[in-house]
């Protein structure tokens, strides 16, 4: 390596250098690949209070849903809330164009939930964490 360079840990990295590298990223990128049409999705469940008590976090990016965050408060699983934040972020993508879905889950979280809705595994991850497995589903969003 050059004397001009260096590599080092940067935990303190700014703002600004972290949008360098996404903009360096995304330049290379679509000079292989379509527009990204890149979309963040925030869907939360809330009581009367207006307390959170659930939510669904994604984005949308080449015509994919990509869920990557969905969360119930224990006392609320298993009463549908899940479905239908899912359902929500699903039909809003579809809605603008996309045509597949994806997400990943661990052995330990909500991989039956997910097969129930139509989730198909395409990859798995064995010993993350150690000990257990992370699954990537995809899903057509197509009729």
């Amino acid at each position: 390596m050059s004397d001009r360079y260096s590599i080092s840990i940067d935990p303190e990295m700014s703002e600004e250098d972290h949008e360098t590298l996404l903009d360096g990223l995304i330049a290379a990128g679509e000079r292989h690949a379509p527009p990204r049409g890149y979309e963040l999705l925030a869907f939360s469940l809330r009581d009367e209070r207006g307390k959170l008590r659930g939510g669904l976090l994604g984005s949308t990016l080449w015509n994919w849903l990509q869920v990557e965050i969905l969360w119930i408060d224990e006392p609320l699983r298993g009463s549908g809330f899940g479905r239908e934040l899912l359902k929500a972020a699903e039909k809003h993508a579809r809605s603008i164009g996309c045509q597949m879905a994806r997400l990943d889950t661990f052995d330990f979280e909500a991989l039956g939930f997910y097969e129930k809705e139509g989730y198909q595994i395409y990859g798995q991850l064995e010993g993350f964490p150690a000990g257990h497995t992370q699954f990537h589903l995809k899903k057509a969003l197509t009729a």
